[in-house]
């Protein structure tokens, strides 16, 4: 305790001898210093914010917003008003509490446009609302998709119609928004001309249509013109070719290592689509198949008459030809391959190609991986050559790295500057300091030196300088400042110093 008070008494005397300006520069310094300090402590107990919502409504985010003040969450609305961020450590629980609440809402309304009261309402009115609640439900079922964002369905029901020829098949379009990157596959496009069509009476699945973001339309109802047709061989080509290849690289990454080998494949398929029938007759078998007899007697001779009809079906056979579509025609098959690599005692290395035996033996290896034939035509090559030396890149930081950096790169950027601001600042104010107590602790010195040697030093009086006005004034300012000292000093004169003649003389004997 008694350290402590020691040590406030000794700042309160070292800040007693400081100037004004000192002491204004010294409290600006402290100030700055604590201010700096709890920016600093702020911006470490802020927590990061995250995204709660996004492609809001504005009546969505209106009433997302309300109820975040209800619970006094901090909430920012951010992207034009479509965006809303709150902490991050409460979103989750935020997300499951609002959607309980059903906030936000799809602004797609289902089967529960009945929960109300329907009184007073048309038929007309009562078949609109089925026709928007049918849509709602299927919209939420594809939104139910990964690869769907959002989507909407269209659905046109006829009125039923007592004449069958006058009957018009119901229809439906759905468009879907898909994700940035992401596609349908044939079969969830399939799913879906299904799905919409087991759920909308006298729907068939061919009269749904299936369309995305940017307008392409997805389904097979446009497979049979020539856009769709040409689109989908050539993915059905990619596709052949794609399998062939990896085959192939597969067996000679095995053989030669990874790397070592570029296979390309080119197919090229069967896409005739030929629907033919065909009708035999074969006379020579022959079936009976009917036969007529008649018999009668003449009037004249009492003879009888008879005569016979007989039908033969003569055999035939029909064949409905459908021809196979997609089928291969022919392939053609490009493969390079490395050779190999002699490493002598210095550490070159000397480039081999393969011989002419490998060479065959890598063909026949491929030609029965892709099913090459060669009575349809098909080719294959396969060339040695010396491959480029690979440049191994470095490998640049991972993306868990990459994450960490970008997410507390900038706390690690400030702490080191608020590391580096405090050192300075307690340094120019020890260096404040001791400049401001260097005039005290200099006089100090200087009378403790003074002291010393009067001490040390025998004294003698050499005789009396010559008087001006600074040297009476010096003497007079250290005679009032220190009287005992001054009154020594005499009496030491009295006794024991000779003044000699000079000084007699000069203070009138």
């Amino acid at each position: 305790m008694d350290g402590l008070k020691e040590q406030i008494d000794n700042l309160k005397t070292r800040l007693g001898h400081l100037s004004f300006n000192q002491r204004v520069l010294l409290g600006a310094v402290v100030t700055a210093s604590v201010i700096s300090v709890a920016v600093f402590s702020l911006w470490l107990q802020k927590e990061d914010s995250a995204v709660l919502f996004t492609n809001l409504t504005p009546e969505d985010a209106s009433v997302a917003l309300s109820e975040l003040s209800k619970q006094d969450v901090k909430a920012e609305l951010t992207n034009g008003g479509t965006t809303i961020l709150v902490p991050e450590s409460a979103v989750h629980h935020l997300r499951v509490d609002l959607a309980s609440k059903g906030i936000p809402s799809s602004g797609t309304v289902g089967f529960e446009i009945f929960d109300g009261k329907q009184y007073g309402l048309t038929e007309f009115l009562q078949n609109v609302n089925f026709k928007r609640a049918l849509e709602g439900e299927l919209t939420k079922t594809i939104e139910s998709f990964q690869q769907v964002q959002s989507a909407r369905v269209h659905l046109v029901l006829p009125k039923p119609s007592i004449f069958k020829k006058l009957a018009a098949p119901a229809t439906a379009s759905v468009v879907v928004n898909l994700g940035r990157g992401t596609r349908l596959a044939d079969n969830q496009i399939n799913g879906i001309q299904s799905l919409v069509a087991g759920s909308v009476e006298n729907l068939e699945a061919g009269n749904v249509t299936v369309l995305d973001q940017r307008g392409k339309v997805l389904s097979a109802a446009v497979a049979d013109d020539e856009a769709g047709r040409s689109e989908s061989q050539l993915a059905l080509r990619k596709e052949v070719e794609s399998y062939l290849a990896a085959k192939a690289s597969a067996l000679l990454d095995g053989a030669l290592g990874a790397g070592r080998s570029i296979v390309s494949v080119d197919a090229t398929l069967n896409f005739e689509k030929i629907d033919r029938e065909r009708e035999i007759f074969d006379p020579a078998n022959t079936v009976v198949r009917s036969e007529v007899r008649n018999e009668g007697t003449t009037g004249q001779d009492g003879g009888t008459n008879e005569n016979s009809t007989t039908n033969y079906e003569i055999n035939r056979t029909v064949e409905h030809i459908v021809g196979h579509t997609g089928g291969v025609k022919n392939l053609s098959v490009a493969v390079f391959v490395d050779g190999t690599y002699e490493t002598a005692e210095d550490g070159t290395r000397t480039y081999q190609p393969l011989t002419e035996e490998d060479l065959g033996q890598l063909r026949r290896i491929v030609q029965t991986a892709v099913g090459l034939n060669t009575v349809r035509g098909d080719k294959i090559e396969v060339v040695n050559m010396q491959f480029q030396e690979q440049q191994v890149p470095v490998s640049g930081l991972s993306a868990d790295w990459v994450g960490l950096v970008t997410q507390y790169g900038g706390r690690a950027v400030l702490l080191i500057a608020f590391g580096i601001l405090v050192l300075s600042l307690k340094k120019n104010l020890g260096n404040l300091l001791n400049t401001a107590l260097t005039g005290q602790t200099t006089g100090a010195a200087a009378g403790a030196n003074t002291q010393a040697r009067a001490q040390a030093e025998p004294e003698h009086f050499d005789g009396i300088p010559e008087m001006d006005d600074q040297v009476i004034g010096d003497i007079k300012e250290y005679a009032s400042d220190n009287p005992e000292r001054v009154a020594e000093v005499i009496q030491s004169w009295i006794r024991e110093i000779d003044l000699g003649p000079q000084a007699k003389q000069a203070v009138g004997d």
